[in-house]
């Protein structure tokens, strides 16, 4: 087994999912927030290649969800921002068993153990492993060895700025473009999806509730998408 840890930095579930305001109440967006993490844990912990997981952040649900999956759990102290929380969690990881990590974020629910398997098995012979998202410029899975190699920059546009870093760095990044961990759920186009089957189980039951639950304007799109 590599010695590649997984990090999860998660904010606050009931402050999660914001640009989802207009169609999704609070309330839904912290239950959706939840279903996705729930969803990539369990592939987190289905995959062959990590060594271990550790979750950073200070809401007590993830908290209770990531020791019940037996990862380690690092306050965030700070809660300022992704790149705060995966520093806190890359600087958890130094001096520890761990020849390098992947940042995973909680919102790629259709992610699959496989696709984790293949940026560990990339990892072997790259040093940083950069996987886009497929519709904003962003960045869904990082894989760094050693850990301390640079520092992320998630957020807008990150995979761009994660190319000029390791250009400025003198690092050669292997991309790979995965269909399931490039799709990250962050504006309600990214909500299409197939209710039925495949990964994401919770999220997409929660998709197929919304569309059932809320028949109005709105969500007219997911009703139709959603059709056997």
């Amino acid at each position: 087994m590599s010695g590649y840890w997984a990090i999860v930095p998660v904010k606050r579930l009931d402050r999660a999912k914001s640009r989802l305001s207009l169609l999704l109440g609070a309330a839904e967006r912290r239950e959706l927030a939840d279903a996705m993490l729930r969803d990539v844990f369990d592939v987190l912990v289905a995959s062959e290649r990590l060594s271990g997981i550790v979750v950073v952040t200070n809401d007590a649900q993830a908290m209770q969800l990531a020791k019940g999956i037996g990862a380690a759990v690092v306050p965030d102290r700070l809660e300022a921002g992704t790149n705060e929380a995966v520093r806190q969690g890359l600087e958890w990881l130094l001096g520890r068993e761990c020849d390098g990590a992947i940042v995973v974020p909680g919102d790629v629910p259709f992610l699959s153990p496989a696709e984790v398997d293949a940026v560990a098995e990339a990892l072997d012979a790259h040093a940083l492993v950069l996987v886009p998202a497929l519709r904003d410029g962003g960045t869904n899975m990082l894989g760094i060895r050693p850990s301390n190699l640079m520092e992320t920059a998630f957020g807008p546009d990150s995979f761009s700025r994660h190319l000029a870093l390791a250009q400025a760095a003198g690092i050669a990044p292997w991309v790979l473009h995965l269909e399931g961990a490039g799709h990250d759920i962050d504006v309600s186009s990214d909500l299409f999806c197939s209710a039925e089957g495949g990964a994401a189980t919770r999220t997409r039951a929660f998709v197929r509730r919304l569309a059932q639950d809320n028949p109005v304007p709105a969500t007219a799109w997911l009703k139709e998408e959603l059709q056997p």
